[in-house]
């Protein structure tokens, strides 16, 4: 999974979230085509929750809207399908916070972390 987050200018703990599950598939082979459907749960060794009408290679959120779905401390991950073998993948958890460094300080390893600058551009 890529994972990259793009931290608020001027704020150290908000951050736009993006989790891109099949990074190394090919994105022109006709014949790799899978069904994605992410989750949510307490527990990584639990079945989670279906997110509704989350059912893409990537889900983008916000810190701000893991606070408001009342997401804080919850796992996310994506389940995915092979439709022509019927293999399931699944992905690695990610802990959900408000707080970006929280996610960062549970584990997560980010392959990029950007920032906003007061214009709204983004820089590495």
């Amino acid at each position: 999974m890529e994972k990259y987050a793009i931290r608020l200018c001027d704020n150290s703990y908000e951050a736009h979230l993006i989790f891109h599950a099949t990074p190394t598939f090919s994105k022109f082979n006709p014949y790799e085509l899978y069904e994605y459907q992410w989750y949510l749960t307490e527990d990584e060794n639990q079945e989670g929750t279906p997110i509704e009408k989350e059912q893409y290679e990537s889900y983008i959120t916000t810190t701000e809207l893991t606070k408001q779905k009342g997401y804080d401390g919850l796992y996310l991950y994506c389940k995915y399908r092979d439709i022509n073998t019927n293999q399931v993948f699944k992905t690695e958890y990610i802990r959900l916070y408000s707080n970006v460094n929280k996610i960062i300080e549970s584990g997560t390893i980010f392959d990029k972390i950007s920032v906003y600058d007061s214009t709204g551009h983004i820089s590495s």
